[in-house]
């Protein structure tokens, strides 16, 4: 990532009000049943709801301190870095539930699944190729059909969808590391 991300993202989460909302992506909502006990931190709040010790990482302070306004809010504790990815080295085996929704870089899959303890979950949402139809981003910044069921395989695949309605399209993931025997 670049300083002018950064400087995008501050300057798009400087508002005062949650540009996607308070309330977790769906996706994870619905599928909370299988929780034990970047952004502005909607997703990181409801994971530190749910008994999880939660870290949330960002490139914009901005969100960061966003995400710890909404924590205070719900009166939960979140533990957060600002960090460029390029630059972060995830820890292997540190994390029992990883999430990651509306970002796209190919170059940390396999950092990811190193970073999930055996036993460990992964919810992945963002958007897919078909959203192109909808927006001007890069194809470079989305997926392609069936990608993230490729990049995961290794990982036991609990839920998988592909979804375009309503001006949005995106590929939804839950998956988990089996443990190692």
């Amino acid at each position: 990532m670049s300083s002018q991300d950064k400087e995008k993202w501050n300057h798009k989460y400087g508002v005062p009000e949650y540009i996607t909302g308070k309330e977790p992506v769906e996706w994870l909502k619905g599928h909370s049943g299988l929780l034990k006990g970047k952004g502005e931190g909607r997703n990181a709040v409801f994971a530190a709801e749910k008994g999880y010790q939660t870290l949330a990482v960002d490139i914009s302070a901005t969100g960061i301190e966003k995400a710890h306004a909404l924590a205070n809010e719900k009166g939960v504790t979140i533990e957060t870095y600002v960090v460029d990815l390029d630059n972060w080295e995830i820890k292997q085996n540190a994390f029992d539930l990883i999430l990651c929704f509306n970002f796209l870089d190919r170059r940390i899959f396999p950092a990811i699944k190193c970073a999930l303890k055996p036993g460990g979950l992964m919810f992945y949402e963002t958007f897919t190729v078909d959203y192109l139809k909808y927006s001007s981003f890069k194809r470079e910044w989305v997926l392609e059909h069936n990608e993230l069921l490729d990049a995961f395989s290794e990982l036991r695949i609990l839920h998988y969808r592909e979804v375009d309605i309503n001006n949005k399209a995106f590929a939804s993931l839950i998956a988990l590391k089996e443990n190692e025997s």
